[in-house]
């Protein structure tokens, strides 16, 4: 058996499962993933734990990518398993669950499958993420998608650098968010795609301490003014001018923002009036005359975006301000209601174009080609 010429690794975790004989011949061939994310939602009214890998091809045409999600299996977590059809896998470590398997075609004639179990949910799920680690020889990071509200346990995964909360016409109160955060001490990202947090984050939230996210929910300026990491996103802001010029001067004088690389913001209506910011601040523009004096580009590189986007700086549309203490530059671009706030660092030179998009301005993206 050429365990290798297997088409996907759903096949190659089935093959695992058979017996001693496949799952060592499985770990033999040395398949590998390139990163592996979870998924838990419900289906058919349980709680279901997905697992796979995304890839996030790009459309150089049209500028835009997309996230492409390969499973390798899921879990779906009943209360009782009917004794038809049952089968008892071996998950490592002496682990064993009585499972039933379901499989289904897709309408682009993909073949998919389930595991339905009875066992202790925070066992099967640790055991499952073992053996998986176990036959692809992974030890990276994992990404987790909460495509539900969690009332009781959050999912058993070890590891979880990024997270990002889908879901869909459901309020998320601070306390859930400090529910996740603390189950995942070592997070990187957090990315929040529903308009839907509702109440006050406290100073002291571990929401401020993340180092890069992205929130597309409604909310006001306390989001940013709080915020002690690196790289932030916020859609749909409520956010006065003065509000701007009090963050951009706390930068300058270097009273916050000491970690900060990239802030961009979208108001959630209305434009920004750069005139009244540009009275307030002391800003540095753009001179035709002596183009060397800024870097060609600024390429954002952050967790929160799976593409390297592209700024081309050389133009009157950015400014330029220096902080006091040490003389370190952020350029800044005001686009209607968009902000873009970059501090300047060593240009990165991408090995491949198609690595990243350019950004002429909101809402255009070009190719390199």
């Amino acid at each position: 058996m050429i365990v290798t010429e297997l088409s996907d690794h759903q096949e190659v975790f089935l093959l695992s499962l058979c017996s001693r004989r496949t799952k060592f011949l499985v770990v033999k061939a040395r398949i590998k993933l390139p990163n592996v994310s979870f998924q838990f939602q419900k289906c058919r009214g349980y709680n279901q734990l997905n697992i796979g890998f995304e890839l996030h091809p790009t459309n150089h045409e049209l500028g835009v990518y997309k996230k492409v999600w390969y499973p390798v299996t899921s879990v779906l977590h009943r209360e009782t398993l009917e004794l038809k059809e049952v089968f008892t896998v071996k998950l490592g470590n002496d682990y064993e669950a009585d499972t039933k398997f379901v499989s289904w075609c897709e309408e682009d004639g993909k073949l998919l499958h389930r595991m339905e179990c009875a066992n202790e949910p925070m066992g099967i799920q640790k055991a499952l993420q073992e053996y998986i680690n176990s036959i692809f020889h992974y030890s990276g990071t994992n990404k987790l998608y909460l495509l539900m509200k969690c009332e009781e346990n959050l999912p058993n995964i070890s590891n979880v650098k990024d997270i990002e909360i889908e879901i869909p016409d459901e309020i998320i109160e601070p306390q859930f968010l400090t529910k996740i955060l603390t189950t995942y001490p070592n997070h990187r990202s957090l990315v929040i795609s529903k308009k839907n947090i509702v109440g006050e984050l406290p100073r002291d939230s571990p929401f401020f301490q993340v180092q890069d996210i992205s929130v597309h929910s409604h909310y006001g300026t306390d989001l940013f003014h709080n915020f002690n990491g690196r790289n932030m996103r916020c859609y749909s802001v409520v956010l006065p001018e003065q509000d701007i010029i009090q963050f951009i001067q706390k930068w300058i004088s270097n009273e916050a923002y000491h970690n900060l690389e990239t802030l961009s913001f979208f108001k959630e209506r209305g434009i920004i009036n750069a005139a009244l910011v540009r009275q307030a601040i002391v800003f540095e523009e753009y001179n035709r005359h002596e183009p060397e004096k800024r870097p060609v580009r600024y390429d954002v590189v952050t967790p929160i975006m799976p593409m390297v986007r592209r700024y081309f700086l050389r133009n009157e549309e950015w400014f330029e301000v220096k902080r006091i203490t040490d003389g370190k530059r952020a350029f800044v671009k005001f686009f209607h209601g968009l902000c873009h706030f970059f501090v300047h660092k060593d240009p990165l030179y991408a090995s491949n174009d198609d690595d990243y998009v350019v950004i002429k301005d909101f809402g255009t993206f070009t190719s390199l080609r």
